[in-house]
């Protein structure tokens, strides 16, 4: 039976086994409607409450200001929505990095459909956000800028901090996808100076379908979801219990030992990175300092991304080429395009990003791994057969 190498945390994680416990004890258990004024009602409410404490404490927030989501681009969507209605301009104007997650540059898009300027602050050759072009376009005014934590793909981190300081001195709210940070990166809303931040429970080891939204308390904000008045009236629907117990296991352990797990996640990204490179015609995408540990996306000269995590995918090695929700798209990552790459290399792009799970030996296994895929797809190019 083949083992099975999963380098694929940034697209998910594995749920904990103190998650899978708590969210089968919470569906037989907490099985009551948490608006319900009964004791089946009140011991759901009691859960979802303990679990947005903990949720609030992983990203530093008061709880009052922790939305329960079904995730990450619902609470994306949800705020470039509330930013478009709160717009008193009439003109709503949307920022954002030309490297974010599809769900803010399609909810952009769509915010442009119904009248709305968008502007994408371009990055350079290693995805860091040109901050110059960034406060140019806040001084002409903005309803919302909105630039991620670290970026899925090549795992380069934005600059919050001095985003969130020019957007404050132009009164501008902020939002953030923080989706990879939790676990990885100490999240403390107060202290960056956020005003809307997003995460997924699935991204650190929680189940998913369920996320969180911070909206800091003052901030203009206009609910998405209609109906009856769950989530202190900001986001309608039953809870979804089980899946929030889950969240709040998962965060409260991701809120500690983050210093002894980012070692762990950099010196295994370390090893692996100096063992791809030593492979011909390889190179590390988005090399430059400020990345989040764990991830490391390369390309491959000559061979493309998604033949190699194929290939490596028939050995139990889990990979994924560019972004694993666009995985299925033709055509390379937008991520790489924004830094100016050319086709070939977005073409052969393949990302490896791991997670504090991860061993030495799973390093060693999956460079042989990835050798293998290589050597043979190179020997399968016919050029390369005719010594061309």
């Amino acid at each position: 039976m083949t083992r099975t190498i999963y380098f694929d945390a940034n697209a998910t994680t594995r749920p904990l086994p103190e998650v899978v416990e708590a969210v089968t004890r919470a569906l037989r258990d907490a099985w009551g409607n948490p608006s319900s004024l009964h004791g089946e009602g009140a011991a759901a409410r009691e859960c979802v409450e303990s679990a947005r404490t903990r949720v609030a404490a992983l990203i530093g927030a008061r709880t009052t200001e922790v939305i329960f989501t079904s995730g990450a681009t619902e609470s994306v969507n949800t705020v470039i929505r509330s930013a478009v209605a709160a717009d008193r301009t009439g003109r709503p104007r949307i920022l954002h990095s030309a490297v974010e997650h599809e769900c803010v540059i399609e909810a952009a898009a769509a915010a442009r459909s119904e009248g709305a300027e968008i502007v994408s602050i371009p990055v350079d050759g290693e995805g860091r956000l040109d901050l110059d072009v960034l406060r140019s376009e806040l001084d002409r005014g903005a309803s919302l800028c909105s630039v991620m934590w670290s970026n899925n793909e090549t795992g380069t981190l934005l600059p919050v901090r001095a985003v969130a300081e020019a957007c404050r001195a132009r009164g501008v709210p902020l939002h953030v996808d923080a989706t990879q940070a939790p676990g990885k990166d100490v999240v403390a809303v107060e202290d960056v100076g956020v005003d809307f931040l997003s995460i997924s429970a699935h991204k650190f080891h929680g189940p998913k379908g369920v996320g969180a939204l911070y909206v800091r308390r003052g901030a203009r904000f206009r609910k998405w979801m209609h109906g009856a008045p769950h989530e202190g009236g900001r986001r309608a629907g039953t809870e979804n219990v089980p899946g929030i117990v889950g969240m709040g296991v998962a965060a409260e352990r991701a809120a500690s030992g983050i210093a002894e797990r980012r070692a762990v996640m950099a010196s295994l990204a370390e090893e692996l990175e100096r063992g791809l490179l030593a492979i011909e015609g390889v190179v590390v995408n988005g090399r430059g300092d400020g990345r989040m540990p764990g991830t490391v996306n390369v390309s491959f000269h000559g061979i493309e991304g998604a033949s190699v995590v194929l290939t490596a995918a028939r050995e139990g090695l889990c990979l994924s080429a560019g972004s694993a929700c666009s995985a299925a798209q033709f055509g390379g990552s937008h991520v790489l395009e924004a830094m100016g790459m050319r086709f070939e290399r977005l073409l052969g792009a393949v990302r490896y990003s791991l997670s504090a799970e991860n061993t030495r030996d799973e390093v060693g296994i999956a460079l042989d791994v990835t050798r293998r895929a290589v050597a043979k797809l190179r020997e399968m190019d016919p050029a390369r057969r005719r010594g061309n």
